[in-house]
């Protein structure tokens, strides 16, 4: 199935953002949905909207603090299959 053009540039985006270390990929997340709270969507940098779901992720880094990543739902689908995708790729190298 093709990508639309969004996926395909949520995509870009997400690979770009995980390579820099901007975005993490999180083995078990702690995660929460809602309405959206008027804050910047982590992975397209546009609001989310409060007639729109949000997906909220805590992120706890290595120094003990906690962070919150928000998304759309469409961004953080995007975001869950590029960290699949990654990890598929390094425990599958081709020979």
């Amino acid at each position: 199935m093709p990508l639309t053009q969004l996926e395909a540039e949520l995509r870009a985006i997400a690979r770009e953002r995980i390579g820099s270390g901007r975005l993490p990929c999180l083995g078990s997340p702690r995660t929460w949905g809602g309405k959206g709270s008027g804050k910047v969507c982590d992975l397209c940098d546009r609001e989310i909207r409060p007639g729109e779901a949000e997906i909220e992720i805590e992120e706890h880094t290595d120094e003990g603090e906690v962070h919150s990543l928000r998304f759309h739902v469409v961004c953080q689908s995007v975001w869950q299959l590029e960290c699949a995708r990654i990890d598929h790729l390094r425990n599958h190298p081709k020979t």
